[in-house]
């Protein structure tokens, strides 16, 4: 036994690195290595087991024979692992990797977990060994672990746009539009990245995607893979958490409704800077004004020499109005006719230049009114829809606007973000939809369930059905996210239901 005690004394280490650790060639060649080390000493635990248990007849020993081994959590909390898990909240997640920790396992049972073990490492150095072989993967991976994590970027970006306007500063205000307007695109680039890991990590049963996908979504923080079991499915573990897969995809939904708020609070922040921009400079231009009168008026003579300059001017402009006529009738005395139309055609163009200024005017004016509209969220369904028709209005007026304009590139940059916002509102408008039919399912759930057990007595069949129906109420209304207009209702809703899902329990438990 004393060999035997030795190796499993070790054991806590060993399960403690049963990892994999995604990094570069260098890292991953080690990481293959260090996996190699901890399949020998499972090997060599399973051989000592093996060989302790010899007969079938000791095989169902209980573990309490041994001295040195107890429960799972006393057997592993030497080793730290189980104790970094219940700190961090992922000790359910690794329930399957440790077994159940209040209950006195065998050595035969030891060894089926440490069969378990030996197949999870094997499965970490092929996909281990597939990466390093594939060039592909390798620098799309390495790619992805340069770049600030999603959470980080995030919450970088957020920052930015946690602005107090200088009501005051000019200059001041337009760096702060500036640093708005970047920020506004960094949301962008930072929202084509999530929709990229979320539809990845949603809709791809391939591990090789998946991880591409997960070092996209955990960047410079680095990410291990942990476990994997057949209720939590693949375990990750990053920055001192342990999270399913399916935790990582929820995380992504919210992180793409924050995104969407984001811009929609910053464009309204923007526009409002804007609108604080241009009455400053119209003061100033008011003051300048002012200025130059007072400075006319307490210089009579200037101000008598300015009116004779522009006596002298105005009888120049009348005597080349006229000479200007008389050409120009002999002008159109000698022009044919078919060259009347291309004159037109230069006076249509020169209005049309003038027409795309009063777009971009307008469609700003209506942005504005959408931006507004949505201000202080939850809203109900219909006033996302008023605004996604104005946003609509919006891009419809600038992509009237034809190329080659003076404004071309700041209207190409204008309807990207109005499609954003206009993206935004439609994720909105689809969470009100799920939250509202949520809603309503639920009240025709409880409906049911309290029409089952009126005029008792029921038989515990009935008393169960209406427990069931009260359970599913509560869970369609736990369902309906904090930030959706029937939030508040649905909360009022749960504190009855959930009164009369314990009523019913009585019943069904009696």
């Amino acid at each position: 036994m004393s060999e035997l005690e030795k190796l499993l004394s070790d054991l806590p280490n060993i399960i403690d690195e049963l990892n994999f650790n995604l990094g570069d060639r260098n890292q991953i060649k080690n990481e293959i290595l260090r996996l190699d080390n901890i399949l020998a000493k499972l090997n060599d635990i399973q051989e000592e087991i093996e060989s302790e248990l010899g007969f079938e007849q000791i095989k169902n020993a209980a573990m309490r024979a041994l001295p040195f081994v107890g429960t799972i959590a006393s057997f592993f909390i030497p080793g730290g692992f189980l104790v970094d898990a219940v700190i961090t909240g992922g000790a359910g997640l690794l329930s399957e990797k440790f077994g159940d920790t209040e209950t006195e396992i065998n050595l035969s049972d030891l060894q089926e977990k440490i069969y378990e073990w030996i197949g999870w490492v094997n499965n970490l150095q092929e996909i281990a060994e597939h990466i390093l072989h594939d060039s592909v993967i390798l620098t799309k991976i390495n790619n992805h672990l340069y770049k600030e994590s999603i959470n980080n970027e995030l919450q970088k970006i957020d920052e930015k746009i946690k602005i107090n306007l200088s009501l005051n500063n000019g200059d001041l205000l337009k760096q702060q539009i500036h640093q708005i307007t970047q920020s506004q695109d960094d949301l962008v680039t930072l929202q084509q990245r999530i929709n990229d890991i979320y539809n990845t990590l949603k809709n791809s049963e391939d591990i090789y995607k998946i991880i591409i996908g997960l070092s996209n979504f955990y960047g410079n923080s680095g990410f291990a893979l942990e476990w994997l079991d057949d209720e939590h499915g693949l375990i990750i573990f990053s920055t001192g958490q342990f999270e399913s897969l399916g935790d990582v995809i929820d995380k992504c939904e919210y992180i793409k409704a924050k995104i969407g708020e984001l811009i929609l609070n910053s464009n309204t922040i923007r526009y409002q800077a804007e609108e604080v921009l241009h009455r400053l400079e119209n003061d100033r231009n008011r003051k300048q004004d002012y200025k130059d009168k007072n400075t006319l008026q307490s210089n009579p003579n200037q101000e008598l020499a300015t009116h004779q300059l522009n006596k002298k001017y105005i009888f120049k402009s009348l005597i080349l109005v006229s000479v200007f006529s008389t050409i120009l009738l002999y002008f159109f005395d000698v022009i044919s006719r078919d060259k009347l139309p291309q004159i037109q055609q230069i006076i249509l163009n020169n209005n049309q230049k003038e027409n795309p200024i009063i777009n971009v005017q307008a469609a700003q004016k209506i942005g504005m009114e959408a931006s507004l509209m949505v201000q202080n969220p939850p809203h109900s369904p219909e006033v996302w829809k008023k605004a996604q028709i104005k946003w609509q209005e919006a891009i419809s007026l600038l992509e009237k606007i034809p190329e080659g304009t003076s404004v071309s590139e700041e209207v190409k940059k204008q309807i990207s973000t109005y499609r954003i916002n206009n993206q935004s509102i439609s994720t909105r408008i689809l969470n009100e939809k799920k939250a509202t039919e949520n809603f309503e399912s639920s009240q025709k759930v409880a409906i049911e369930a309290s029409l089952m057990v009126q005029n008792p007595p029921h038989m515990p069949k009935v008393w169960k059905e209406a427990k069931f129906k009260w359970e599913a109420a509560i869970k369609l209304l736990e369902s309906i996210p904090k930030d959706t207009f029937v939030y508040k209702k649905a909360q009022e809703k749960l504190s009855i239901y959930k009164t009369n899902y314990a009523v019913i329990s009585t019943q069904v438990e009696d």
